[in-house]
């Protein structure tokens, strides 16, 4: 119902501001408007197929939505501004010559450009750009504070010791928007601080493949067999230890299912896959000094390639792995999943995994350049607590640019996360947290 609703107020709003912008605008400007979103709409379309990650594709989508980055709509202005206005432009010589028009359009060109100049001093500008960056990193901590809600009515005593204390059954790291490497930090260090008894399992989500044509190897980047001293048996012990052999091996990965499921299968046929950011992830978080027992705690979901999709791949791989009597049965949502991502898609994700029925926490893991640890001191008024003029404010860079790209491209997902029904505004999702009640 909430969704009929809600599409049904979207038509609302949409005819009549469409009905306003075809009288306003001029129709070769609606035209060209119509198109741009005629191609939006196809390119949204074939960017949620595999086949969009192949370098032809690829080029194709980036071209069709570069109209939509900040750098696109500066250029589409400049360009219809010549097309519409100046292409057929003629100014008369004489003294009786009337040249109004011409003047009008003038007129209307230099609006037009200072808008442009304008648009670009904003995007380019350190002060409004590190503005828009804390404002996200703002909402990001507001969704970190309303992920640790629970309807505590519905905990055991156990499970709200274990609340309290930061116990979580799983961490689920995203590769989204990399660097992902504070991340791996983070979920080490949570792993290091839990008890021996309740070691989390470690949930590394990426399904972007690492190279193109894509690299064939073994689930994180484990060497491949070199005869006579490394067997295909060395091998399928490092992904999924055979019966009878101490476990070396990952926790999971679906593409091996069967040699997780029977540990007594044979090695030989054990196929090498297509590697992906979820192994090159493996393979970081394995590498780290002292934590030479956490590959058994480690899961490989390598088929995720957004927040949406790596929550729906999560959902189908817990769900597997319960049916395998991997991990236990969870029948109440109770089970604590602990998602870290960047500071700047923190809302997203978590609302973007609510919507999924995935009981998870936040937090979030940068490098310190890439984000503020204390928004109150370090970001510009208003989202700072007091008003300071600092001398790069007044300055302007590529740096900037990037920055603000970035959080326009961001803004962009959160709007086509919430047109698709991804996700919805905690205002307006009356549905309880988890776990539900016990029987």
């Amino acid at each position: 119902m909430f969704d009929l609703l809600t599409n049904i107020l979207i038509w609302i709003i949409a005819i009549p501001i469409f009905v306003i912008l075809f009288r306003a605008i001029p129709k070769d400007w609606f035209r060209l408007f119509g198109l741009v979103i005629f191609t939006a709409l196809i390119a949204i379309i074939f960017a949620n197929f595999r086949f969009v990650e192949e370098p032809i594709p690829r080029i194709v989508v980036d071209f069709l939505t570069f109209p939509f980055t900040l750098v696109g709509i500066i250029l589409l202005l400049l360009f219809f501004n010549f097309w519409l206005r100046l292409k057929d432009l003629k100014i008369k010589s004489g003294d009786k010559v009337d040249n109004k028009g011409a003047s009008d359009k003038l007129a209307i060109v230099s609006k037009e450009i200072l808008i442009v100049l304008l648009l670009f001093a904003i995007a380019t500008n350190n002060a409004t750009s590190e503005l828009f960056t804390c404002y996200l990193e703002q909402q990001g901590a507001n969704a970190i504070e309303q992920s640790y809600r629970r309807p505590v009515r519905n905990l055991t005593e156990q499970e709200l010791l274990d609340f309290k204390r930061g116990v979580y059954d799983l961490i689920v790291v995203l590769a989204e928007n990399p660097p992902y490497e504070p991340r791996l930090q983070e979920a080490i260090r949570l792993w290091n601080e839990a008890d021996m008894q309740k070691k989390p399992y470690i949930i590394l989500s990426g399904g972007r493949r690492i190279s193109y044509p894509s690299t064939k190897g073994y689930p994180c980047m484990t060497s491949p067999p070199s005869p006579p001293t490394r067997t295909k048996e060395n091998v399928r012990d490092q992904i999924a230890s055979r019966a009878g052999i101490p476990n070396i091996g990952l926790r999971f990965d679906p593409r091996y299912e069967g040699y997780f499921t029977n540990p007594a299968s044979p090695s030989e046929g054990i196929p090498d896959v297509d590697l992906t950011e979820a192994d090159q992830m493996c393979s970081t978080l394995t590498s780290f000094p002292n934590i030479s027992f956490i590959r058994p705690f480690v899961i490989i979901e390598p088929s995720g390639r957004t927040v949406r999709s790596s929550g729906d791949e999560i959902s189908k791989l817990i769900k597997s792995m319960e049916t395998n009597k991997l991990i236990a049965e969870d029948t109440r949502n109770s089970r604590r999943i602990l998602l870290i991502t960047s500071p700047i898609e923190a809302t997203r994700a978590f609302l973007s995994f609510r919507n999924q029925d995935l009981n998870a926490s936040l937090t979030t893991a940068s490098y310190p350049s890439d984000s503020h640890s204390n928004l109150g001191e370090q970001c510009p008024w208003p989202i700072g607590k007091q008003f300071r003029l600092k001398p790069q404010y007044f300055l302007f860079n590529a740096e900037a640019f990037v920055e603000s790209e970035r959080v326009w491209t961001e803004i962009k997902e959160l709007v086509f996360y919430t047109l698709r029904f991804w996700l919805r505004p905690p205002l307006t999702d009356e549905r309880s947290y988890y776990p539900k009640q016990p029987t």
